[in-house]
């Protein structure tokens, strides 16, 4: 008697992970794929008048389409001893009412940043206004003498930096990062943003010099982002552990951070997994319960 013949099992293959800037690894998390941003949405004079400029073309082009199609169609009904069709109106934009009016950005009228321009000269790339707000954008070596400028000088006194930031583009040609100074004029009640672009691996100069309040915000940016600050005195990280791994406001970033903190968000709902995970780490010195009043 012949033995039994065992159906083989068919082989599945493994889903191949696709191409492109993803975070997680298609066989950790595939459920999980976080595509970067094919769009720059950075702030510019330039930039709007390029997309307005590219909007009235493509108008244009849409009404030479329908002239053009209205030409052939009436050529046509003549030759068939048809009726013509009637001939195209171009639309008009409607009229808008409203009160709220998009802020969009305009030309640089303010004597502060003419004042930039002029000294600076063509060290300055982009000044502009946008909803009663100042940008000027200078160049990335430059910023420190920008910086010293807008101290020092008379006319400008900024005598405070009451912010520096910045800002991951990662789908961006020719730069990586904005980083932002927000400085104030306390004795003239004005605020000034200075802006640079610097692409990755670039170390801008440290605003300290200037700006001594400027050693944590540049600590931070370091921290989030990656940015190194050249001369700085202290380019430690001031958030996370100095051997943690990544800079959590990038956009390639995980959005729900890495190890325990993204199998609690996506399986623990019951705080289980992370009290065992705990327990077998050897740190039951922390209160897994939280104290009640007596």
């Amino acid at each position: 008697m012949s033995e039994p013949v065992v159906p083989e099992t068919p082989q599945v293959p493994e889903p191949e992970a696709p191409s492109g800037p993803y975070v997680y690894d298609y066989a950790a998390s595939p459920q999980r794929q976080i595509v970067l941003p094919k769009t720059v949405p950075l702030p510019s004079y330039r930039t709007y008048l390029a997309e307005q400029k590219a909007a009235a073309e493509a108008d244009e082009a849409r009404w030479v389409k329908m002239q053009a199609d209205f030409e052939t169609a009436k050529a046509k009904a003549e030759a068939e001893g048809k009726e013509a069709p009637k001939p195209p109106v171009r639309p008009v934009p409607r009229k808008d009412d409203h009160d709220m009016k998009t802020p969009w950005p305009q030309e640089a009228n303010d004597p502060d940043l003419l004042r930039l321009q002029e000294i600076l000269g063509d060290k300055v790339e982009e000044i502009f206004e946008q909803a009663g707000e100042l940008t000027c954008q200078v160049e990335k070596a430059s910023v420190l003498e920008a910086l010293q400028l807008c101290r020092q000088d008379a006319s400008l006194n900024y005598e405070m930096l009451a912010d520096e930031t910045a800002t991951h583009y990662p789908a961006a040609t020719g730069f990586a990062f904005s980083v932002v100074y927000h400085l104030t004029s306390i004795s003239r009640r004005k605020r000034l943003r200075l802006r640079i672009l610097v692409p990755e691996g670039f170390l801008p100069e440290s605003a300290c010099a200037v700006y001594p309040g400027a050693n944590w915000m540049e600590r931070e940016i370091y921290d989030m982002l990656g940015i190194r600050f050249a001369n700085h005195p202290d380019m430690t990280r001031i958030l996370c552990p100095e051997d943690w791994e990544g800079h959590p406001l990038r956009k390639d970033y995980p959005t729900v951070g890495l190890g325990q903190r993204d199998i609690a968000f996506r399986e623990d709902r019951g705080g289980m997994l992370e009290r065992i995970a705990l327990q077998k780490a050897g740190q039951l010195g922390i209160n897994l319960k939280q104290p009640k009043a007596e």
